[in-house]
């Protein structure tokens, strides 16, 4: 299974900034649980950049370090302010499709 992790948070040396600070509270799941029914997923990047194959970025996103130089997916950014995790998934799945056939 494919390791992806969702990087909606920026280390801006004094703090951690997130995008959506509602798609990042631990009430709130979903992100995480309807993309676990497709892929293995952490939507922790500081955490797990060590044990993931892939980055899946909001787009546009500040400046960013991959420290371990994994692939990115980009993805527009009002898809995952609006929870749209359908539209998040088809670019993620034409990702693999179109890098898995190289």
């Amino acid at each position: 299974m494919k390791k992806i992790c969702f990087v909606l948070v920026l280390n801006n040396v004094l703090s951690y900034t997130p995008l959506s600070p509602g798609l990042l509270s631990k009430k709130d799941t979903s992100l995480k649980d309807y993309f676990s029914q497709f892929y293995d997923v952490s939507v922790n990047y500081l955490r797990d950049k060590d044990n993931v194959d892939y980055l899946v970025l909001p787009e546009p996103f500040a400046p960013f370090d991959n420290e371990n130089n994994l692939p990115i997916i980009k993805v527009p950014s009002k898809f995952f302010l609006t929870k749209d995790f359908e539209k998040i998934k088809e670019y993620i799945d034409d990702y693999f499709k179109e890098n898995d056939d190289k």
